[in-house]
């Protein structure tokens, strides 16, 4: 029985792609204010070397904008293609291509603080009914006391003061609103809080949609209750963020970690700030529960991409909080955030759950909320847990004073065999030595110099030499 591995060669040509392009409007984004933004911008900096980066649904406007602000400038302007990791996140890296000297970011923004270049923010301006949502806000808050907080999707920001108006006027003298920290540090996420305040005597609304800006925002604070205003329907409703199946299914990811002997890190940003800290903090806490490490940086990151890494027993995503792959269920081995991985290795979490939930790498760094120094934890060398995927003992053996290595655990060093006590080298390196193909070998000095031969021609599945 023969079995066809392959598609014809017109298959590939003839492949219908489902991008879909939403009609968006240039007043959805652009306005004669935004315009003297940019022009403002642009001259204070003393900018040579402009790029325009534009989310994938607005992109179809990106000639027409240029066209405008390049008649008021005498910059070079650049409109970029194509993002490397997300259209939320500003790409110095593409920048970089061209040499820019700054960027100016249209569109959904995550607001993840960039290191290189400033940068200027233009949010879409979403539609929303103010007195729509002022008639919902007092149906489901009567008390004109409560002590309310709200947060808005950064394309509602430009109708929040004529809200604030609206509900002083209806008399809620304790409103408080949460501020886009553009140029600032956040306090969390992308908020900037008064004076770093709480929210938990606070009942919490937000104006937006229900998508991932309101999923971090909802699991990493605390408060009464959280309310939901949706744009799109124009209805309010409770909703319960720590929902019991997510965390059932983040508990689950989180003992996959703790199995795990091997870890890849996926580098899913090169400009966020912080990010080489939490890669090198995550390398600390592995090692010492002796498991291995890789790093990789894939750009976008999908399914297919990770799956060629058959010996990693799960990854973990360092990139931007607005990341909705952690709910994807295409790939092969669990993908989780750092916040996961931080409560799977390092012992200062052991039995414990937190009141948040955090999709934000920099909230486990020293700075942030959620970190936990592991060596002001006390462990005995011959810690040991069951695992509640397998039931089988795990044990977490921790280096002496000497720098020893415990027998016992995984690591690169030494390890003992569970079958016959026989003691075996591991190395980080071993599977990947193991392979058929690992990749090109330049063997540098090792061979003559070689004619240039010409190569094969046509596509990956059939090339013009292959029948």
């Amino acid at each position: 029985m023969s079995v066809n591995f392959s598609s014809p060669d017109s298959a590939a040509i003839e492949k219908q792609i489902n991008a879909e392009m939403r009609n968006s409007k240039i007043s959805d984004i652009w306005n004669a204010n935004d315009l003297n933004r940019c022009i403002k911008f642009i001259r204070e900096k003393f900018l040579s070397r402009i790029c325009l980066q534009f989310s994938d649904e607005i992109l179809n406007l990106s000639v027409e904008i240029e066209s405008q602000l390049r008649k008021h400038v005498d910059s070079n302007i650049f409109i970029l293609a194509d993002t490397s990791y997300g259209s939320c996140c500003v790409d110095e890296i593409a920048a970089a291509h061209i040499q820019a000297d700054g960027i100016i970011h249209f569109g959904h923004a995550c607001l993840s603080k960039v290191t290189r270049l400033p940068v200027l923010y233009i949010f879409p301006k979403n539609e929303v009914d103010v007195e729509k949502f002022v008639a919902q806000f007092i149906a489901n808050i009567p008390d004109r006391n409560e002590k309310v907080f709200i947060f808005y999707d950064v394309g509602s920001y430009h109708v929040i003061d004529s809200i604030a108006n609206r509900l002083h006027q209806s008399n809620y003298m304790n409103i408080d609103i949460g501020k886009l920290a553009e140029n600032e540090e956040a306090d969390i996420l992308c908020w900037s809080l008064k004076n770093n305040q709480t929210t938990e005597n606070y009942t919490c609304v937000y104006l937006g949609k229900d998508n991932q800006s309101f999923f971090n925002i909802s699991m990493g604070i605390k408060c009464k209750k959280w309310l939901l205003y949706d744009i799109e329907c124009n209805t309010m409703q409770e909703v319960q963020a720590m929902d019991t199946k997510f965390l059932m299914k983040r508990s689950h990811y989180i003992e996959k970690c703790k199995d795990a002997q091997t870890i890849g890190i996926v580098a899913a940003t090169l400009t966020s700030k912080g990010y080489l800290d939490i890669i090198k903090h995550i390398q600390e806490l592995a090692s010492k529960r002796y498991k291995k490490t890789y790093i990789f940086s894939v750009g976008k990151v999908n399914a297919a991409k990770l799956a060629n890494f058959s010996d990693v027993d799960v990854f973990v995503l360092v990139g931007c909080s607005e990341n909705n792959l952690y709910n994807s269920r295409e790939f092969y081995k669990p993908l989780i955030s750092v916040f996961e991985a931080e409560m799977a290795l390092n012992p200062a979490w052991s039995n414990q759950f937190p009141d948040t939930y955090s999709t934000d790498f920099r909230e486990v760094l020293p700075e942030g909320k959620l970190y936990k120094a592991s060596n002001e934890v006390s462990t005995d060398n011959n810690t040991t847990d069951v695992s509640l995927i397998t039931g089988k003992v795990r044990c977490f053996n921790i280096e002496t004073e000497e720098g020893d290595a415990a027998i016992g655990g995984v690591g690169n060093i030494i390890a003992e065999k569970s079958n016959n006590n026989q003691l075996s080298e591991i190395d980080s390196l071993n599977k990947l030595q193991e392979r058929t193909f690992i990749g090109l070998n330049p063997r540098l000095g090792q061979d003559s110099p070689s004619k240039v031969e010409k190569g094969r021609r046509g596509i990956a599945s059939k090339y013009e030499v292959e029948f």
